[in-house]
């Protein structure tokens, strides 16, 4: 490891004891005669899916030293997971909370946002990790980039649409999904965004200024389709079915738009 990966492991052990020790007592403990435990099983299980897509980007598509070495692999994932945490801290200011809305309201509208923004999150940051590139710092760097992409896209969603309104206030489950649905399809375009070999930390910015177009398209959709679905009477708005639908759409779109791009560099 380089002089600077050590410095980065024991806030990240920090990290993920605050962050994810919270989470998990909070799922254990909160509601616990009231909650369904499905409900419970999500929580419980999202962010080990995170985790596990962190890892199959990690032993794939990162910097070949990264693949070839177990300690580096082990190291990045750390990283990973206190990153995904500390994201994880930031849903309650969009307006979507794991402990509030699902565990001690029981909104059932609201899990498919959180899950939906947590694998958004990891899907972010995976991106950074692709590519090689000069150790830790420029994957750090890459990350803030790309978390700041969706993050930025998520909260012009939420300024134009309220959204989370809906779902936490009116209980509409099929909200939950949609944007459950768009922010995957986010932390994708999001994630791409940064992906590729490391040139310069200007050409970095460049390319996220660049490439962040899908992004923003994509939620550009997604916005004109809540202001539009606002506008319809209650009685004919969208129904969960078809709103997991569209969640689909705006995944595949996404995954569809990596897919054929390829990584940049």
């Amino acid at each position: 490891m380089s002089d600077f990966e050590p410095f980065y492991f024991i806030p990240a052990i920090f990290l993920i004891v605050l962050a994810w020790g919270s989470w998990y007592r909070e799922a254990a403990t909160v509601n616990p005669l009231a909650l369904p435990f499905r409900i419970r099983v999500c929580l419980f299980a999202a962010p080990v899916v995170c985790a596990l897509v962190i890892f199959a980007v990690l032993l794939t598509l990162a910097a070949k030293d990264v693949r070839r070495d177990p300690l580096y692999v082990g190291f990045y994932q750390v990283v990973g997971i206190a990153w995904l945490g500390g994201m994880s801290l930031l849903f309650p200011f969009l307006g979507i909370s794991m402990r509030d809305d699902v565990l001690e309201r029981g909104h059932r509208a609201a899990l498919p946002a959180v899950c939906g923004a947590i694998l958004g999150a990891a899907l972010s940051f995976a991106g950074a990790n692709v590519g090689d590139g000069p150790g830790v710092e420029a994957v750090v760097f890459s990350g803030i980039l790309s978390g700041g992409v969706f993050f930025g896209l998520w909260f012009v969603a939420e300024r134009l649409t309220a959204i989370s309104e809906a779902i936490t206030i009116e209980r509409n489950v099929g909200a939950g999904f949609r944007l459950g649905g768009s922010l995957v399809a986010l932390g994708l375009l999001s994630g791409w965004a940064v992906a590729g070999d490391w040139v310069s930390w200007s050409a970095t910015v460049r390319d996220v200024i660049y490439y962040s177009v899908p992004a923003s398209v994509l939620c550009s959709v997604m916005v004109l389709v809540e202001i539009l679905l606002r506008r319809r009477k209650p009685r004919l708005a969208l129904g969960a079915s078809a709103s997991i639908g569209l969640a689909f759409v705006y995944i595949a779109a996404a995954y569809g738009w990596v897919i054929l791009s390829g990584t940049h560099s």
